[in-house]
């Protein structure tokens, strides 16, 4: 019984997806929002785990390669690629390295809305020049690692579980609140 209960699960989950699936989805969603911290967060935390490192990765990459019509998708995709390069683990920024190719292609993005005629592409190419001068800046990404490892321990909030692995060493996290979000002005 087991057996046809697992076998379930797994038709289940190729039709629907994993969480984390849905999760890097949601963060790289067409819609005009982007995603929240906490989802970064969640993200970023499983490239610390041998078995979902891949997974985002290959989720964040297949969301990079979409059409010039999906731009947010592209952009979202972006977006979180620089989220991991600060928090993800060291491998995530390794992989980015390896994929400076395909990053550099998107500074010559291209879409533009028909009827209103606005370029959307310039949002894409920025952020992929961003991201290139980033990975390039060794100096500067060590140094926004760091940053963010403070900031993580200085406002807690993402869980409390570990994140390690790959050659992290473990770092705990509170579950106390942090959050904020608006500002003001």
């Amino acid at each position: 019984m087991d057996v046809l209960k697992k076998m379930g699960k797994d038709a289940m989950t190729k039709v629907t997806g994993t969480e984390l699936e849905k999760k890097i989805a949601e963060a790289c969603s067409n819609k005009p929002w982007g995603a929240s911290t906490t989802m970064l967060s969640e993200i970023a935390q499983s490239t610390y785990d041998y078995q979902e490192y891949p997974v985002v990765m290959a989720n964040m990459w297949k969301r990079v390669h979409e059409s010039a019509k999906n731009w947010r998708v592209v952009y979202k995709a972006l977006t979180l690629l620089e989220y991991l390069l600060r928090n993800g683990s060291e491998r995530s920024v390794e992989d980015a390295r390896d994929h400076m190719y395909q990053i550099r292609t998107l500074c010559d993005f291209q879409f533009t809305e028909s009827g209103s005629g606005v370029d959307q592409g310039i949002n894409v190419r920025e952020k992929a020049r961003h991201v290139i001068d980033l990975l390039n800046d060794r100096e500067r990404l060590r140094e926004e690692r760091e940053k963010a490892r403070a900031n993580r321990g200085k406002f807690g909030g993402v869980s409390s579980q570990k994140m390690q692995g790959f050659g992290s060493s473990a770092q705990s996290f509170g579950s106390g609140g942090g959050g904020g979000g608006g500002g003001g002005g």
